[in-house]
């Protein structure tokens, strides 16, 4: 058989092992971002997956059951009729929608199926009934011509639906381009004011970076849970024993592999409290004992559903550090910006350099932007990108203050005061969007 995994970039881990489980006894899974050919859009291999398959597996997670991502491929597979497992990876309230077109399906607990293979003879007895029911159309089938008439009414009304489609789309679309200010979403109680970066070429999605630096956090946590610290060994006067070993300095000074990191766990949250895992991004973790954030909701709580619903889980490939190696591709609503990306700003006409807001420097704890950047006559200050240094296990990109030449500089992952400025891509025909824009 051939089976759609679907699953939250959280429950990545699960989602392959059940997904060699069930190859191994001879079934084909489709599994993204694995089987997304090099190359093709990203929406249309997932649709073309889910069309071709005889069951789709749901890997339900309260990330999951919270992703946009995940009910259109569950919405995709009703609509044609895909018989669905869902596989509850913990106790969770479903939304409404997912309610909506889960309820009527086959339910199983990840607790009560040892090795995954209650759901591997779940799948079996689907394959069983479809070899059955195919037997029984054989017999039934009916004459080429009424055949003929049904196809051509369905061509007629998928005609008639595209011609709608097509007519309605400009008028969905509201008039916003690159360069743009949107007002949109809340963090730290006040409104965050984002910037168009790009819009895509079907004009119905757009990239946003906030106008500000919103926080500043660290990457990372020391893995450690105490910076330079391991196992009650001080390395501050012993940095040549930390760099011959590179997974001593991931857990000194924390990942930069955007992937693991505790920023990108933050962002993506919109919980009151943060599930982080591994070593959660507490003050011990940090350089100089400040800004933890391992007490603060997740960045996208101040986000009313609606907001959230127009924000689109997309995509992000981040080269790997030395340790991960090749490209880390995630799937994320909330994300940092690459160097490659950088590009965009001076194409849309918008600085790069950004200035925190009074509540981020209210909020920051190490009082390092009224000594590198306000001190030197300079406003602006360094912020974060995604990306690692090469060659290195603990270092990421910054943006500089523009007070030196360089643009970027490098510094440790679990240097914490440093600002984060998060990019978005949005839906731009939500009206939350249209609303906002000023």
């Amino acid at each position: 058989m051939y089976i759609f995994i679907s699953h939250s970039s959280f429950n990545a881990k699960v989602a392959l092992e059940l997904c060699a489980a069930l190859e191994k006894e001879g079934h084909q899974c489709f599994l993204a971002p694995r089987d997304i050919r090099p190359g093709h859009e990203y929406a249309e291999e997932i649709i073309n997956g889910i069309d071709r398959s005889d069951s789709m597996i749901v890997l339900l997670s309260d990330q999951s059951n919270h992703s946009p991502h995940v009910l259109r491929e569950v919405e995709r597979a009703v609509s044609k009729s895909i018989p669905i497992i869902i596989y509850k990876l913990e106790e969770v309230v479903l939304t409404k929608s997912m309610e909506y077109f889960l309820m009527a399906h086959q339910w199983m607990n990840s607790e009560n199926d040892i090795g995954y293979q209650g759901i591997i003879e779940a799948v079996g007895s689907f394959g069983d009934a479809q070899r059955k029911q195919g037997v029984k159309k054989q017999e039934g089938k009916k004459k080429p011509f009424f055949g003929l008439i049904g196809s051509l009414t369905i061509f007629c009304i998928l005609m008639i639906m595209v011609f709608r489609l097509y007519m309605a789309q400009p008028m969905d679309i509201p008039d916003i381009k690159v360069g743009d200010t949107i007002v949109f979403g809340e963090y730290n109680q006040e409104e965050i004011q984002w910037r168009v970066l790009k819009v895509e070429k079907n004009g119905t999605e757009a990239v946003l970076v906030s106008e500000n630096i919103l926080t500043m956090k660290a990457f990372d946590a020391a893995e450690s849970g105490k910076y330079n610290y391991d196992r009650g060994i001080s390395y501050w006067a012993k940095a040549a024993d930390a760099e011959a070993d590179l997974e001593l300095q991931v857990r000194l000074k924390g990942n930069s592999d955007w992937g693991q990191s505790n920023i990108r766990q933050w962002l993506n949250s919109d919980k009151e409290v943060v599930q982080y895992k591994g070593q959660e991004p507490s003050v011990t973790a940090m350089s100089e004992l400040k800004n933890g954030y391992n007490t603060e909701p997740g960045f996208l709580y101040g986000f009313t559903e609606e907001e959230k619903s127009a924000i689109k889980e997309v995509q992000i490939e981040t080269k790997g550090n030395v340790l991960s190696e090749g490209t880390n591709i995630t799937m994320d609503k909330v994300y940092l910006l690459s160097k490659e990306e950088l590009t965009w700003f001076s194409e849309a006409g918008i600085n790069l350099l950004a200035i925190p807001t009074a509540k981020a420097v209210e909020q920051d704890k190490t009082k390092w932007y009224e000594s590198y950047s306000l001190d030197l006559g300079v406003e602006a200050y360094f912020w974060w990108l995604r990306e690692p240094e090469e060659g290195s296990v603990s270092k990421c990109y910054l943006v500089n203050n523009g007070y030196a030449e360089e643009t970027l500089f490098t510094n440790a992952a679990g240097v914490e005061g440093f600002g984060i400025r998060p990019a978005i891509t949005v839906d731009l025909r939500a009206d939350c969007i249209a609303e906002g824009k000023k």
